[in-house]
């Protein structure tokens, strides 16, 4: 494995600080630009926790790249990631410290996953769904657990129940769960999948069975499925009180009388932002329940927002981007993912921009811009289920050398574009990952840290950038061992890219080794 310091002035002499809003000349070029491998942050080193090919079940065959298997994309680390969150397994009585670890996988492209780019199905769709790991702290490092007792992976042959108002008119059950674009954990110790577009693989599938090729299945996915983190045999469910829409992120919290609250944001270049409130659980020691609740879609109202309530009909909550349209809910430019702050409970969205916006607003500040920025939201007093949220813009993401109204705070020494992914640590330092859906030509993705605390943001930095071709894919954070683990998804994926013809061969840089996409431990060197 290839690991190189991030040196600290190779990405400030692209920068100016104070940003000017003109300048005489552009900066020199982001040496970002000819990246092919990954470059680590000052301070922190690089390890590998899981790559796609390695053992997730104890049955997982050897990881054969140029054949593979239905029993290798089953059983084994798939092919794309995105972080959804740890949960902490009950003490065990060797005093190791544990987590389990779950990812959602939502893509498996042909032309980067088979020789030659030809389609096998069947394989594709294990290889998307979710995963879940254990990890374990050995030898001064969290290591995978190949077989763990939570191990499993989620795909297009899991059984799922479907619950809630919409479980009568379109089934109780389906096999199945299709493009998680995201995922987060909660407090009761269950994950949350967000399931995004599911015509393509509808139609991919149609010919592998569990009845895809049937037009009624379109209505038993874009759901949000909940599973019992810690029970490998418990059967997740598809909760329909959330309503059907394609998302890009999602997080989840509980408000002061117990009630779960969870906010999600719609994949669209012009998508929305949405709030459900649940009931409160019938008894505090049980974890609450989401089969019932209210939908709400956020609206802009000067320099906040309001949220605007939906119905609990089966027509809003099965074409819920439409009710949400008609109600007034108001467009953000690419909302991709979430994180709620835990002292103030402000809420942090990551949009990815919006090339086609005509008209600019307080919350989305440009017009025809795919660079996005990061919206701040502060619900008053704490309370995530007040009518309106005050908002402000804490980043306008670009290079600022030859892109109008980007925003960063004095002293930054990093540019970024397209935020997606967001995590904030124990510090309240901001995580943003970005994702240009590995078209990196002109910045490497990476993983970029802002100081949040207080009324103002603090300067950006890099603290890791991706291979070429390669996005990252969110954060979660260990706090009491240093740890940062982080998702690089499909590294040497650009868009003329193939299985045979990689822009990179990273993690392995081996001519025999496909890319791989690779869980990874960024860990703060000790001072």
């Amino acid at each position: 494995m290839r690991r190189r310091d991030l040196l600290g002035g190779l990405l400030t002499s692209s920068l100016t600080a104070p940003y000017a809003a003109a300048q005489a000349a552009p900066p020199p070029v982001n040496p970002q630009t000819a990246l092919r491998d990954d470059v680590v942050g000052t301070g922190f080193s690089r390890l590998v926790i899981a790559r796609w090919g390695d053992a997730v079940l104890p049955n997982a065959p050897p990881f054969t790249p140029n054949a593979l298997t239905e029993l290798q994309a089953s059983t084994q680390f798939p092919y794309d990631g995105t972080l959804a969150g740890l949960v902490t397994p009950p003490a065990a009585q060797d005093g190791i410290a544990r987590f389990i670890i779950v990812t959602a996988n939502p893509s498996a492209p042909a032309r980067m996953l088979f020789p030659g780019g030809g389609d096998v199905p069947a394989i594709a769709g294990r290889e998307q769904g979710a995963t879940v790991m254990n990890l374990q702290y050995l030898g001064g490092r969290w290591v995978s657990v190949a077989g763990g007792y939570q191990n499993r992976r989620l795909t297009d042959g899991t059984l799922c129940a479907i619950t809630g108002p919409a479980a009568a008119a379109i089934g109780q059950t389906v096999q199945g769960i299709l493009a998680p674009q995201a995922g987060c954990t909660t407090h009761w110790n269950s994950t949350l999948l967000a399931e995004g577009h599911a015509t393509a693989w509808l139609q991919r599938l149609a010919d592998v069975g569990y009845g895809y090729a049937d037009p009624a299945q379109a209505a038993r996915f874009g759901w949000i499925v909940e599973f019992d983190t810690l029970n490998p045999l418990a059967i997740p469910a598809k909760r329909t009180a959330l309503g059907r829409v394609a998302r890009a992120g999602i997080t989840a919290t509980t408000a002061a009388d117990g009630r779960p609250v969870i906010f999600f944001t719609q994949d669209d270049p012009a998508g929305r932002l949405f709030r459900f409130i649940g009931s409160p659980p019938a008894d505090r020691g049980n974890p609450p329940a989401l089969d019932s609740g209210t939908l709400a879609v956020a609206r802009i109202s000067g320099t906040g927002i309001v949220w605007k309530t939906l119905g609990t009909d089966l027509p809003t909550l099965a074409g819920l981007a439409g009710a949400a349209a008609q109600a007034g809910g108001s467009a953000f430019d690419s909302p991709g993912g979430l994180v709620l702050a835990k002292d103030d409970s402000a809420l942090y969205l990551a949009c990815s921009g919006n090339s086609a916006r005509t008209t600019a607003n307080a919350l989305n500040p440009r017009t025809g811009d795919d660079n996005g920025h990061v919206i701040r939201f502060l619900p008053p007093g704490g309370d995530v289920t007040a009518k309106h949220f005050s908002a402000t813009l804490v980043l306008v993401a670009g290079n600022p050398g030859n892109v109008a109204g980007t925003q960063y705070a004095p002293g930054s020494t990093a540019w970024a574009r397209r935020p997606r992914t967001l995590g904030l640590d124990e510090q309240g330092v901001l995580w943003i990952g970005t994702d240009q859906q590995g078209d990196t030509a002109q910045t490497a993705d990476g993983l970029f840290t802002l100081p949040t605390p207080g009324a103002m943001p603090g300067p950006l930095s890099a603290a890791y950038l991706a291979p070429k071709g390669a996005a990252m894919g969110g954060v979660a954070f260990a706090p009491a061992t240093q740890t940062i683990f982080a998702m690089v998804r499909h590294p040497g994926a650009t868009p003329s890219a193939s299985f045979n013809f990689p822009a990179t061969r990273w993690p392995t840089l081996r001519p025999d080794m496909p890319p791989q996409s690779t869980l990874i431990a960024l860990v703060r060197n000790e001072t």
